[in-house]
């Protein structure tokens, strides 16, 4: 019997504190997130006054030491001597930014409070209703994914937090963040999408393709076939937009989607992911 991850649904104050505090603030990040997932103009133009100049004065610190993980270590090493001083300097630049974040939040949450009593109410009924609906299907399409894929879940458990302000959704190894799209058809589609992230890790995928000498640009491609023939049985219209893959947003459709059409209906003549990947590369050829 294939094992699928339990997936739990979650609305929480303090992660939308968060996103809410990035989406105003998305100037502060890499084009990856400011044109991605914090790319909501509506939302900022409707909570623009909560834009201070505290808050800005605090992101303008934080770029110090950056964001990211990879960033404040490399900056961080360069005064470092040895292993020793290794440790030490990496605990005392993580120290700041927790510092840093704690009084953006800190700040952002006094204004926010008003805010969230309204998001909370329709998150929590959006989280209610959808929750059925995906439970309904949920076991079926993680099954059928890992099918297609020829690859096990290796995640027991995923976290999905629904948060009202991000533009589109996305995975971190066992979390998901998601935005409560009003047709729930898309918001399979787009949930199986950062689900088959988690089951196709992107530094795994990545690699595969390397290895085979194929493009890295249609790993996206991959991902989002995987998810679309996941749910495609359990949407009134798979053909509509925001379901099947748009070829004028993910690279290589027209030849990429005859052979994962072919891995739902004969997964058995795949034995492994590699063998897909293969039949990518043959197609090509």
């Amino acid at each position: 019997m294939l094992e699928v991850p339990n997936i739990r649904f979650f609305v929480n104050k303090n992660v939308n504190l968060f996103y809410h505090t990035c989406v105003l603030f998305s100037e502060y990040f890499p084009d990856e997130y400011s044109f991605g997932i914090l790319n909501n103009s509506a939302y900022k133009q409707q909570h623009q006054g909560f834009k201070t100049e505290g808050l800005h004065r605090r992101f303008q610190h934080l770029l110090r030491y950056s964001f990211y993980t990879w960033d404040y270590v490399g900056k961080s090493l360069f005064q470092v001597h040895n292993t020793t001083s290794i440790k030490e300097t990496l605990e005392e630049t993580s120290s700041k930014l927790a510092d840093i974040w704690a009084e953006i939040l800190s700040e952002a949450m006094t204004q926010y409070d008003s805010t969230w009593t309204q998001i909370e109410a329709k998150l929590e009924e959006y989280k209610a209703k959808f929750e059925i609906e995906w439970n309904l299907v949920s076991e079926s399409v993680l099954v059928k994914m890992a099918n297609i894929a020829r690859l096990p879940w290796k995640a027991k458990f995923v976290k999905a937090h629904l948060v009202d302000c991000v533009y589109g959704a996305e995975s971190w190894v066992e979390d998901i963040v998601l935005p409560p799209f009003p047709i729930f058809d898309i918001e399979k589609k787009l949930f199986a999408h950062e689900l088959a992230h988690i089951l196709v890790p992107e530094y795994f995928l990545r690699t595969k393709l390397e290895t085979l000498g194929l493009d890295h640009s249609i790993s996206h491609t991959i991902v989002d076939l995987i998810a679309y023939f996941g749910v495609k049985d359990h949407v009134e219209d798979s053909e509509r937009k925001g379901i099947k893959p748009n070829p004028n947003y993910y690279v290589q459709v027209p030849r990429l989607y005859p052979i994962f059409e072919n891995c739902n209906k004969n997964p058995n003549q795949y034995q492994s992911f590699d063998d897909i990947l293969n039949q990518i590369k043959l197609s090509k050829e």
